[in-house]
């Protein structure tokens, strides 16, 4: 039945991570790394220089144990095995905080490249993929989750082809298909990259985490070190300068391990 959600959906779950007993101490750990990404940024502030330090947040599956073990979960890899196959690489995981006062995340895809330079194609969907775990309760409260049922594959009405990756408004054709995914502690769902989604404001409760991971099939090449400007380059968009520099922020490089 899974296969068929993410089929037609383009998204399948919630599943059960099969080991929960790690789950606050990845949240300290996610608290931790926010109050250095912090810390950066207020240097940066008060000094005028720019923040060109790397993203703590960014890959902690490469060095923290912790992290790298959710993602190594029983369950979650026979789910993404079941539903994606096998011979995938995770190059990035990032930590998702709320808590009151944080805003909306607007509505994106998590497909930033195809193979190698090639342009985006929204609508393969066989080479990649993201994960979403909950660290904490997600409620409709607290940031939660909506996604665009089936935007992994052509609706009339959606030209995607138009769109850059984030927006604020969706048109009226896919109004009827935005559905929220609220979450328990230890849920987590898998997806196709091309899927548009956002996250609400935080409403109100207690601190809210999520970590995801983005995966692409081995034989997957990564796009050349400047990417990260050209994907936005490519849409017309512009990457937003760091704090007294005149220069783009510079994404770190992705961090690669085999995954399956």
């Amino acid at each position: 039945m899974s296969r068929e959600q993410l089929q037609q959906d383009g998204l399948a779950g919630p599943f059960e991570l099969a080991d929960k007993s790690q789950l606050d101490e990845a949240y300290d750990i996610a608290l931790e790394l926010k109050a250095l990404r912090r810390q950066q940024n207020l240097v940066a502030e008060k000094t005028g220089a720019a923040n060109v330090a790397p993203n703590p947040m960014l890959d902690r599956h490469m060095d923290v144990s912790v992290i790298q073990d959710r993602f190594y979960d029983a369950n979650l890899q026979a789910q993404v095995s079941d539903h994606f196959g096998n011979d995938l690489f995770l190059w990035r995981s990032n930590f998702f905080i709320k808590k009151e006062g944080t805003g909306e995340n607007i509505w994106h895809h998590d497909r930033q490249f195809e193979n190698g330079s090639a342009p985006i194609n929204l609508f393969d969907t066989s080479n990649h993929f993201s994960i979403l775990m909950a660290l904490t309760d997600i409620s409709l409260d607290a940031g939660v989750v909506e996604y665009v049922k089936g935007s992994h594959l052509p609706i009339e009405g959606f030209d995607r082809d138009r769109m850059p990756r984030h927006v604020t408004e969706l048109p009226n054709a896919v109004h009827n298909n935005i559905t929220p995914l609220p979450l328990e502690k230890g849920q987590f769902v898998v997806f196709h990259s091309s899927l548009m989604h956002r996250s609400l404001a935080f409403g109100g409760g207690n601190t809210r985490i999520s970590m995801i991971g983005r995966l692409a099939r081995i034989g997957t090449d990564m796009p050349p070190d400047n990417w990260y400007q050209r994907a936005y380059e490519n849409q017309g968009q512009t990457v937003v300068p760091a704090i007294g520099s005149s220069n783009p922020r510079v994404r770190p490089q992705p961090g690669i391990l085999t995954f399956n």
